[in-house]
């Protein structure tokens, strides 16, 4: 064992943002450990993460196959599902295995705010295989990389998928349903389960500070309406409800929900996305519509959709268009790690659009 920090400059807001919240207050308040497999300290061997706080183990976790019980820290976690890797990175841990980020170019693999705090903690970014994020789980692959702990908190595996992984090593199902897991429970059992539940706390409160600070900055988004949705497609399109992580985002901005988002989303049983005609939709009002794609896809969807087009925000240009790919991932996952990167883009773009 040996302690192991590399400090680094970062240039851009975004990095300074992730140095601050991921970093600094790990290294000051608990000691960053590597570990190598090999005798040489091969870096491609190293293995990072943050000492478990006093008292933290052994934890039982309840979730929706059982109960897992970790007995002591966790020194190669896989993670399995949806943004689990930034919660983490951001609580000191470096995974050995994660699902692919999915994004165009170079976060196709890592979502650039994830690449930026692995470098950042001296760390080997973890193997990956996209089974991991969505999909059929490929056990043999998560096998192959020998954890002691498996996070699937906010992920879709079946019950066989979560027997196959328990003979692998612990493993931490979601709490309730499928994908259904809050950022709040997230969060939380993600801390438990490596240590760490104190920090749960912290992060959530370092990053309403952010969000406050970028709000505090465009003023004029306090109370204006909104919708966050996708492309029409086909006569309709989809809008999600204020259950969804990215809606809570817009709202902590200054925004507040279209006054028909209520009624759409009851008529949709209250699920955290939904699927609504163009023909309903334009019967609705909101002050801006936000949605993320590129330039001339939205062109192309104004041309095909007429009816779309015309509608309120749409046809009076309030439409915050994230056109930029990595700052539409950042906002569609959601976690702590990628709304410090990238929260004040998404205000600017949210601002431009009034």
């Amino acid at each position: 064992m040996l302690a192991a920090h590399r400090a680094r400059e970062l240039s851009g807001r975004r990095s300074r943002a992730v140095a601050a919240v991921c970093v600094a207050a790990l290294v000051s308040i608990f000691g960053l450990t590597a570990c190598s497999s090999s005798d040489d300290g091969n870096d491609e061997e190293q293995r990072v993460f943050v000492e478990a706080e006093d008292g933290a183990f052994p934890v039982t976790i309840d979730h929706a196959y059982g109960e897992t019980t970790i007995e002591e820290q966790a020194q190669r976690v896989a993670v399995v599902g949806w943004a689990g890797a930034d919660l983490a990175v951001q609580l000191g841990t470096v995974p050995v295995a994660q699902g692919t980020a999915g994004g165009d170019g170079d976060s196709a693999e890592f979502y650039p705010w994830f690449r930026d705090a692995v470098d950042d903690l001296g760390a080997p970014m973890p193997a990956t295989d996209a089974s991991l994020e969505r999909g059929d789980v490929n056990t043999e692959f998560v096998a192959n990389q020998n954890p002691d702990l498996i996070l699937a908190v906010q992920s879709g595996i079946t019950e066989d998928e979560y027997r196959k992984l328990s003979d692998i090593a612990p493993t931490v199902a979601f709490p309730d349903d499928p994908w259904g897991t809050s950022a709040e429970d997230h969060l939380r059992m993600v801390a438990e389960a490596l240590g760490r539940p104190s920090e749960a706390g912290k992060i959530t409160a370092e990053l309403d500070d952010s969000i406050s600070a970028s709000a505090g900055t465009h003023k004029e988004l306090a109370g204006k309406s909104f919708l966050y949705g996708f492309l029409p497609d086909d006569g309709q399109t989809v809008i999600f409800s204020d259950k969804d992580a990215r809606v809570k985002t817009l709202q902590k901005l200054g925004l507040v929900d279209s006054p028909d988002l209520a009624a759409l989303a009851e008529e949709a049983d209250g699920v955290s996305s939904f699927n609504v005609s163009i023909e309903k939709l334009i019967a609705t009002s909101a002050d801006l519509y936000v949605t993320g794609t590129d330039q001339e896809k939205w062109d192309a969807a104004l041309r095909s959709d007429r009816a779309f087009a015309a509608w309120g925000p749409v046809g009076e240009g309030h439409v915050a268009l994230l056109t930029d790919s990595d700052v539409n991932l950042a906002l569609s996952v959601s976690t702590p790690l990628s709304l410090t990167w990238a929260i004040d883009d998404i205000a600017d773009a949210l601002a431009a659009a009034l």
